[in-house]
């Protein structure tokens, strides 16, 4: 949750590889549910796929589309930590 409030936020329009993307995956029964979860996006693809990795408890390290029904409504927010330098 901590690292959720690091770096600069970003806006889901705006999202590029790079950027973490934070998920409260228990947020459809708990609207308040906590941020739980974190990938990096990969790649942003013309059609609007935003493809992320992340490590799932079930299924191991995985790449997934944003756009899902399931990511969606888990989404929490995304930043840009930037590295030295930048």
């Amino acid at each position: 949750r901590q690292q959720a409030e690091a770096g600069d936020a970003v806006r889901p329009a705006d999202l590029r590889p790079g950027a973490l993307v934070f998920f409260a995956t228990a947020s459809k029964n708990n609207p308040a549910a906590p941020i739980n979860h974190v990938g990096l996006v990969t790649e942003v693809r013309g059609d609007g796929g935003v493809w992320f990795i992340h490590s799932s408890s079930s299924r191991g390290v995985r790449e997934d589309n944003l756009l899902t029904p399931y990511w969606q409504a888990a989404y929490a927010r995304a930043r840009r930590v930037p590295l030295k330098g930048e």
